[in-house]
């Protein structure tokens, strides 16, 4: 005669809906992470760009080879920058490419960090000779930027005399024309325009370093967010991060490895 506890449930009953539990407990992760995820950018060239309805730019290259790699479904979906924050906040595996990881923001996603690191320098023709080996060498020259950027606000903020413009394009012929000294852009920008149309401009002095991240949805799987980010570090320590940044900025690059 089989025996049965009290309740009338026999012990193979309760051995089955044990292991049934252990399984639905241990799949779980394995579901999440065979989901898709929505990466969202925005157009900031030559970092993110739709060039002939494709994604492009460093940062681009950077996500195709991160999710490649660490075998994770992905697809990448352009929208204006704040849509892109606001709906990979709002929305179950959606990721925000890329931006900057402040405090304020730390706890609102899960990061996979950093997929940028971009450095920004003061710019001037090849003729010119400031000398500039610090911050506050450029305070008395006139510093060109254009709006949005952040590097032409965080200047200011510094009590710097910044020229505000709609685009780098109109910094490069203001410089030219000698009404602004000095250029202020991230270094992959300056040297895509630079050596596109071999400008007579030359690096002055790096005086900005920032990092930029893919903020994720909190309810994306924990579990694909740490493959993602041990992956990151991984194409940082074999120097492909390193390769990916010297088709933009030729042997410039070489600074990722110090």
């Amino acid at each position: 005669m089989k025996s049965q506890s009290k309740s009338g449930i026999s012990p193979m009953t309760r051995l089955l809906a044990a292991c049934v539990t252990w399984v639905l407990l241990h799949a779980a992760p394995a579901l999440a992470e065979g989901e898709k995820i929505q990466v969202l950018a925005y157009a900031q060239p030559p970092f993110m760009e739709l060039r002939h309805d494709r994604p492009a730019g460093l940062a681009i290259d950077i996500l195709n080879m991160l999710f490649q790699r660490a075998e994770v479904d992905y697809s990448i979906l352009f929208l204006p920058p704040k849509r892109a924050y606001v709906t990979a906040l709002s929305e179950p595996n959606n990721c925000v490419l890329a931006i900057e990881r402040s405090q304020a923001r730390e706890a609102l996603f899960q990061w996979v960090s950093p997929i940028l690191i971009t450095r920004h320098g003061f710019y001037s023709n090849l003729t010119d000779n400031y000398n500039i080996r610090t911050l506050n060498d450029a305070k008395p020259l006139v510093i060109g930027s254009y709006l949005g950027s952040g590097v032409g606000e965080y200047l200011e903020k510094l009590g710097f005399n910044v020229d505000l413009t709609s685009s780098n394009d109109l910094n490069i012929r203001k410089l030219q024309l000698k009404r602004v000294n000095l250029w202020a852009s991230d270094t992959v920008s300056a040297a895509v325009i630079i050596n596109q149309s071999s400008l007579p401009i030359k690096l002055e002095h790096v005086f900005l370093t920032t990092l930029r991240a893919m903020g994720c949805n909190l309810s994306t799987s924990p579990t694909l967010v740490e493959r993602l980010q041990n992956e990151l570090k991984s194409m940082y320590q074999d120097q492909s991060i390193r390769q990916l940044y010297r088709n933009y900025l030729g042997q410039d690059a070489d600074w990722l490895s110090n």
